[in-house]
């Protein structure tokens, strides 16, 4: 399609007026990955797509002092296009580009702007919201829903004030649930049981039964029930219901980290460029969407 659209383009100058203004019908930019760099200026961004097959990108840049592509917006950002305080700009290249082009504090010098088309009017709508927040626990999300209500929030196994979706440790025992989901049942893909109870390892703050809460079998007191063994039998003793350990009182001190996806959604509506446009049938257009995952550890209490 993109070809399509760089002959059509290239046709449609070759016959533009005697004026020389270009004309062009429409963007195919769906293939492209939308991406952002900050601008040379304080508080100016640049969000931009840069042609897969052809030789071409489009760009827009702005300065505002509120926008983050990390902080969720309360409300879609609104601005408008003009000239002097933003840029939506449509250029073909003699050659290829890359994002140095928009990234770079000293962009290559060695590339030449055969054609470029300047949007002088319109509305950029902005907006960025958060579409995943999980603890990467090997759980998804949305099936750590224990109560079925569609709430995540509601769901916290622990009591700890983690929600499960959020909590790396979801019964609070100092062992990563992601550790305590895989069994050693050949074909088998349900979630460890080992007092086989009917309540997961992972969701079960004594996993053996023995009545010595998992993090409390902890003998030499590091915070990790994973190097305690029983010395004769070599068993791990929160795993093993006969093993003889004295039960010690250890606290919860796994960090916990959570990832957050935001998606950041760029849209021009009532686009005019150069007020040359009258054919130009994309006058609502969207630059689509860039997600962006952020880690974030803290310590649980």
């Amino acid at each position: 399609m993109e070809k399509l659209f760089s002959f059509l383009f290239l046709l449609f100058f070759l016959i533009s007026c005697d004026d020389g203004d270009i004309v062009i019908t429409s963007f195919e930019f769906n293939d492209s990955d939308l991406q952002l760099c900050k601008g040379a200026k304080e508080n100016e961004f640049v969000f931009f797509k840069i042609g897969k097959t052809v030789n071409e990108a489009i760009s827009y840049n702005f300065i505002n002092e509120t926008f983050s592509d990390t902080i969720i917006s309360p409300t879609p950002l609104q601005i408008e296009l003009t000239e002097t305080s933003s840029n939506l700009i449509y250029r073909n290249f003699d050659i290829k580009i890359t994002n140095d082009y928009f990234c770079s504090n000293v962009p290559p010098n060695d590339i030449t702007i055969v054609e470029e088309l300047v949007g002088t009017n319109g509305s950029a709508e902005i907006d960025t919201q958060i579409i995943l927040e999980d603890d990467g626990d090997g759980i998804p999300a949305e099936d750590e829903d224990l109560n079925g209500n569609g709430n995540l929030e509601d769901d916290d196994t622990d009591g700890d004030g983690i929600p499960n979706y959020k909590d790396q440790d979801d019964d609070n025992d100092n062992i990563l649930t992601s550790v305590e989901i895989p069994n050693e049942i050949p074909d088998n893909d349900n979630p460890r049981d080992t007092d086989g109870d009917g309540i997961p390892d992972y969701l079960e703050e004594d996993d053996d039964n023995d009545g010595i809460l998992t993090r409390n079998e902890d003998a030499n007191l590091n915070g990790n029930p994973r190097d305690d063994r029983d010395p004769e039998s070599g068993k791990l003793f929160y795993l093993d219901p006969q093993s003889t350990n004295t039960s010690v009182s250890v606290d919860p001190k796994l960090d916990n980290t959570i990832k957050t996806t935001f998606r950041t959604t760029v849209s021009i509506n009532g686009l005019i460029f150069d007020g040359n446009n009258q054919n130009f049938k994309d006058k609502n257009f969207s630059f689509g969407s860039r997600d962006v995952t952020i880690p974030k550890t803290t310590k649980k209490m």
